[in-house]
């Protein structure tokens, strides 16, 4: 009986060691493939981080840019150069090493079958609203987008938001365009007064949850979302992962999301575009000196031209090729009498002479009279008239002046609210200003040049240029960051303003939700620079 005992208990104890060993493999595997997990998370971790890392580089690359070149757009409106694959990092070469640089294209360095290097790179991108946005043509631009390229929600005037946003909500089929356009503008005013169409605190408090309406300024366009009616479709239309470009799911009807896209093979954009709350600019000068008051007199006349005198005599390059005004013109501005002067919108009221012919409705324009009739102001004297002289009174030089548009980079939709412009002058000014920017980007510094370039009428001219700056302070970038080794990718968006040295980040958030969207390997999407 002992033996058999022995035998049992032997028998036993295999089948226990083996569960044993059993549970000890299946556990180390779980611990193993914890770990394993855990590293490829870390590893995951850090590539996002280096992600990150490689889009703030980019955005730090712009910065130093605008440093030395802010009211060049020749420099950073369009620079694939500069902001296309730009190199953060690589293993084994540098910038100047480059092979994205030397072959012209990331894909072509994929396919040439030499090893992929561990390489970050960024890439600042905007969408090309003045091209075609169609399913054939299909546009991309590297570089920033001035937020004065677009209009200030809070300055505009109603003919201006209703013109700029009635278009685009008729495209997108909404029916209720008034009511917006009135909610709009009852949300910014500082009453309780409902428009026709409008709405205020009445409507908003029968919410759930009730909130106030603003009865101010809005503080970021993404606001707009408060307001009556406003949807995320109004505010960015068929371009969902907003790229600018239309994508095959924004022209599907409702196969996809989104659901309400026409599939017309155009993109709608929306609204949120073409409209900004940042924009404005100091009464400054290209030298960032302060502009002559001409409602303060000869004797500040004559003050303000002995500063730029002196400071012309003691760097004569500060602003190259400018044309001073002559005695004559400082005589004919200082000898107006005070209502002449606060009649002015603008220095270019001042300007009698020729410019483009003028159009079938300006024809019947009577010529300046009274005082201005006289003036000896030439065109070669106009630019510096423009860029040196202001009407604007003292107490409003104080802060930031809002909503000025920058003829130099904004779209054709935001260059048609400019009073007197239409859709052959915005073509015409279009054309100039590429052409222009490519070979002579000095002619640009001053609102002047419609004139002197002969694409508009002076009276034209005298219309919007109170409401007309080449200047750029605010910017709006959103720049990827990637990797070559890797797929992982993050997206950003900065609002910030450049008054000094310093970037002061106005707003700043993250897109990578949206998805990569840019087509950064497709170089047939690649804006053209003009020739």
């Amino acid at each position: 009986m002992s033996r058999l005992a022995n035998c049992r208990r032997r028998a036993f104890i295999l089948p226990v060691t083996l569960v044993v060993i059993g549970l000890l493999i299946v556990t180390l595997g779980g611990f193993l493939f914890f770990v394993r997990a855990e590293m490829q998370g870390g590893y995951a971790a850090n590539d996002m981080q280096q992600a990150k890392l490689a889009a703030e580089s980019g955005y730090q690359e712009l910065i130093a840019l605008l440093r030395w070149k802010r009211d060049d757009p020749s420099v950073w409106w369009h620079r694939p150069d500069l902001f296309h694959h730009g190199l953060v990092w690589a293993e084994s070469y540098d910038r100047q090493s480059d092979p994205v640089r030397e072959l012209g294209s990331r894909l072509d360095m994929f396919q040439s079958g030499d090893p992929i290097v561990r390489a970050w790179r960024y890439s600042i991108v905007a969408a090309a609203y003045d091209m075609a946005t169609s399913t054939d043509q299909r546009f991309i631009r590297f570089g920033p987008t001035p937020e004065s390229a677009k209009l200030n929600i809070n300055v505009a005037s109603d003919e201006q938001i209703a013109a700029l946003i009635t278009p685009i909500l008729t495209d997108l089929q909404i029916d209720n365009v008034e009511q917006i356009i009135d909610a709009i503008l009852d949300w910014r005013d500082d009453d309780d007064e409902a428009r026709a169409n409008g709405a205020e605190t009445e409507y908003y408090s029968t919410l759930e949850p009730p909130y106030a309406v603003k009865n101010g300024p809005f503080d970021t366009v993404e606001e707009l979302l408060l307001v009556k009616n406003v949807t995320a479709a109004i505010l960015y239309g068929e371009d969902v992962n907003r790229n600018g470009i239309l994508d095959q799911n924004e022209d599907d009807g409702d196969a996809s999301f989104p659901f309400y896209d026409n599939a017309d093979g155009i993109l709608n954009p929306g609204i949120a575009p073409f409209l900004t709350v940042w924009s404005g600019e100091p009464e400054v000068a290209t030298d960032n000196q302060r502009r002559i008051n001409i409602n303060g007199g000869a004797a500040a006349i004559q003050t303000g031209m002995a500063d730029w005198q002196k400071r012309k005599d003691e760097d004569p390059n500060r602003v190259p090729n400018e044309v001073p005004l002559s005695q004559a013109s400082l005589a004919f501005i200082s000898a107006l009498d005070q209502q002449t002067v606060q009649s002015l919108r603008s220095p270019a009221d001042l300007y009698a002479g020729a410019g483009a012919p003028p159009t079938e409705s300006e024809s019947n324009t009577p010529a300046p009279g009274g005082a201005l009739a006289g003036s000896p102001i030439t065109l070669e004297e106009l630019p510096f008239l423009m860029d040196r002289f202001t009407v604007v009174p003292p107490a409003q030089q104080q802060g930031l002046i809002p909503g000025r548009i920058n003829i130099n980079v904004a779209p054709a939709r935001i260059l048609r609210l400019l009073p007197g412009v239409n859709d052959e002058i915005v073509a015409a000014m279009i054309a100039t200003r590429n052409d222009l920017r490519e070979n002579d980007p000095q002619a640009l510094r001053t609102v002047a040049w419609p004139v002197t370039a002969g694409v508009v009428s002076v009276p034209t001219f005298q219309q919007f240029a109170p409401l007309a700056t080449t200047k750029a302070y605010q910017f709006h970038v959103e720049c990827v960051g990637y990797a070559d080794h890797t797929k992982i990718s993050r997206r950003f968006e900065w609002i910030f303003e450049m008054i000094g040295p310093l970037p002061q980040i106005r707003y700043h958030r993250e897109l990578t939700q949206l998805g990569l969207a840019w087509p950064l390997d497709d170089d047939t999407l690649q804006l053209e620079m003009p020739q």
